[in-house]
């Protein structure tokens, strides 16, 4: 089986940055949302100035944010992928989409016993879905799981329309087996990689051991 392709999600320091860097991520993933992993596109581009060795896709990612602070962040540093994490619908994603047709468009849904219908709704207008778990307290990042009995059927919907699409939270490297069983195209990581709110090397090569274990 190949190796999911995967997002290394809310590095929020320098230290953080170089642990993504060592790393086989594809992606990595920079909160521009308030959270305890929030940082500024100002300090994302010191960091990426400092680590011009650095070869991985670098996503911003958005919580119902405006249009002009979005803008602002993009003109600061050129991401490759927004993700749109919040409640955007899928009027206001096709916004992002047009103002920024160079960069690619992640949608963020949040697992409910609707939410494969919601894809629907917003396929035309993004280049990749993330699966969330949904928690009443955080919009990402929260460590919690969804049922991942329900997993396939989103893998089977972004390989059938031939689109990346991401499973996220609380993935770990003692649970990961069990979502990679599902074969999924992407695997987006953040809090299960941590340990005292720091990106953890120890976690990473756990994590990256049980990927190569999978092919």
């Amino acid at each position: 089986m190949t190796q999911p392709v995967y997002k290394f999600c809310g590095v929020h320091s320098e230290t953080g940055l170089r642990t993504a860097a060592d790393s086989k991520a594809a992606y990595i993933g920079f909160v521009m949302a308030e959270s305890r992993r929030y940082v500024s596109p100002g300090l994302v581009k010191e960091w990426l100035e400092a680590h011009p060795e650095l070869e991985k896709k670098i996503v911003f990612l958005f919580v119902n944010e405006t249009m002009d602070t979005i803008k602002e962040a993009v003109q600061t540093v050129r991401p490759d992928v927004i993700q749109l994490h919040g409640s955007e619908s899928p009027q206001q994603t096709a916004v992002v989409k047009n103002a920024f047709p160079d960069i690619e468009i992640w949608k963020a849904i949040h697992h409910e016993p609707n939410s494969l219908l919601a894809l629907e709704t917003y396929f035309e207008n993004v280049d990749g879905f993330v699966i969330d778990a949904k928690t009443k307290h955080a919009w990402g990042g929260s460590g919690e799981s969804f049922d991942w009995s329900h997993a396939g059927r989103y893998i089977e919907y972004g390989n059938r329309q031939n689109i990346p699409l991401f499973i996220a939270g609380g993935i770990t490297p003692d649970n990961v087996q069990e979502l990679l069983d599902h074969k999924p195209w992407g695997i987006d990581l953040s809090s299960g990689l941590e340990s005292n709110g720091e990106k953890d090397p120890e976690k990473v090569r756990q994590l990256e051991k049980r990927l190569c274990e999978n092919e």
